[in-house]
């Protein structure tokens, strides 16, 4: 028996379990239970769903992954740079923006920085 029968039978199971539930009187335990159910069933469903994909939507599947993890890192390192920026521009606009971004490591880090801390709490003046 391959895994997508097995997987077939099983959501069976559960549809034919919450039909049965029907004739019971509703309380919370009874609510839960049916809650608990539906989730089983969709999770028997995602399985499904990725034992039965094409090696074209496993692909497309993989390149949205990246690209939504290249945003995302994109977009914390924009968050980063305009920190460091307005640290340089407030508050040490001799320093370079490399050796605030090591200080900001070392506070990180627990370390003690030629920054004080109040700095990196508030970048504005």
């Amino acid at each position: 028996m391959s895994k997508t029968e097995k997987l077939k039978e099983a959501l069976a199971k559960i549809q034919h379990e919450l039909l049965d539930l029907d004739k019971f009187r509703d309380t919370p335990f009874l609510r839960r239970f049916r809650r608990q159910l539906e989730g089983e069933k969709s999770e028997i469903k995602a399985q499904f769903a990725k034992l039965t994909q094409t090696e074209d939507e496993k692909q497309k599947e993989h390149e949205d992954l990246v690209s939504k993890a290249n945003q995302n890192r994109s977009a914390k390192m924009k968050r980063n740079w305009r920190y460091y920026k307005a640290i340089q521009q407030n508050y040490f606009p001799s320093m370079s923006l490399r050796e605030i971004r090591k200080q900001h490591r070392l506070h990180r880090m627990g370390l003690e920085a030629s920054i004080s801390d109040v700095t990196w709490r508030n970048p504005s003046p």
